[in-house]
């Protein structure tokens, strides 16, 4: 393992915003990562842990190490998979449906890393991480200490989890309970007309094609068109708020949850008018209003004004506040309205 300094970030992060790290490193062991934490540790460095750059925004130059997970490995224990921090998350749900396991089709096509994956509590149509993650494994880069967390001490929630509050922690491994029996989610509308329409039983292998069809549609290929897929979160209201909100907007798009009811972000901000909205050269997509697109050389100043735009406007027509998705580096630069 070989530790780089001043290394550009820029093709190293999906929305392709150039950010230097001041000291870079890949690891591809256990062994490496625990060399990597020891030299943050003994040159006072702060850590950064990079997957594949799908959910982040580096907003300016990374002091400290940044240190990219491209530990690999898959285990399969009966209905139970082990699978290492540096898997493509994809990969592994393709792999686990051609296995003959079952539970995490509706998460197909999302990017990024197994161990970015319970960072953010990665979640679609119907299904969210928490659901089937029955443990996890992390590296304390503070003592070097590898720690095992249960679903609960996980401490997750909507898109977040205690590895987004903090950076002490290293995930290296994640173990999922899945099932060889699939039940098929299939309440979201968009998997049902796919397959109907094409004649399909509900299987495995249907429902990742409906919800890679889905997502193509409406999220566009990060290796391509530079964006880190939906860049805000979708509100939650209180029961009483959301049935007041829905009387004054009859056609807002609204779920149920634990909690309330949860609004389209994409809703609100389509429906103050900025869907192809730009700044400089990032733009609001004309396909999805959560999705912020880079069109070339973008300025982290473009950007920031962008967001502060939609989010003022959101806030000002229906007072709610959006909560920006990805995770923002240096943290310096967490924002709000």
């Amino acid at each position: 393992m070989k530790i780089h300094q001043n290394i550009s970030l820029a093709d190293k992060n999906t929305l392709r915003l150039e950010a230097w790290a001041e000291w870079y490193c890949q690891v591809h062991t256990l062994e490496e990562l625990q060399e990597a934490a020891e030299f943050a540790l003994n040159h006072k460095l702060r850590v950064m842990v990079l997957g594949e750059g799908s959910n982040i925004v580096l907003a300016d130059n990374l002091p400290g190490l940044v240190i990219q997970n491209r530990i690999p490995g898959v285990i399969h224990d009966a209905e139970i998979v082990h699978a290492a921090g540096g898997e493509n998350w994809h990969s592994l749900v393709r792999s686990t449906v051609r296995s003959g396991l079952f539970g995490l089709e509706n998460l197909a096509l999302i990017p990024g890393t197994v161990g970015a994956a319970p960072v953010q509590n990665i979640g679609a149509y119907g299904v969210e991480l928490s659901d089937r993650l029955l443990s996890l494994k992390a590296l304390h880069v503070p003592t070097l200490e590898q720690n095992t967390f249960n679903n609960t001490e996980c401490q997750f929630a909507y898109r977040d989890s205690l590895f987004k509050k903090s950076d002490e922690w290293v995930i290296t491994e994640v173990s999922l309970a899945l099932s060889k029996s699939c039940e098929g989610i299939t309440s979201y509308p968009g998997i049902g007309s796919y397959l109907e329409e094409r004649q399909l039983g509900t299987s495995g292998e249907s429902i990742v094609a409906a919800v890679s069809h889905i997502r193509a549609l409406k999220l566009p290929d990060p290796s391509r068109v530079p964006n880190v897929g939906s860049f805000f979160k979708n509100p939650v209201l209180a029961d009483g708020r959301a049935k007041t909100f829905a009387k004054a907007f009859p056609d807002v798009v609204q779920f149920s949850v634990a909690g309330g009811k949860k609004l389209s972000a994409a809703w609100l901000i389509d429906h103050v008018g900025l869907k192809g909205y730009r700044v400089g050269r990032f733009v609001v997509s004309e396909k999805h209003a959560l999705v912020i697109i880079n069109e070339g050389n973008g300025k982290q100043f473009e950007l920031f004004e962008l967001i502060g735009i939609v989010k003022q406007r959101v806030k000002d027509t229906f007072g709610i506040e959006l909560e920006i998705e990805p995770r923002i580096y240096p943290d310096r630069f967490v924002m709000s309205c």
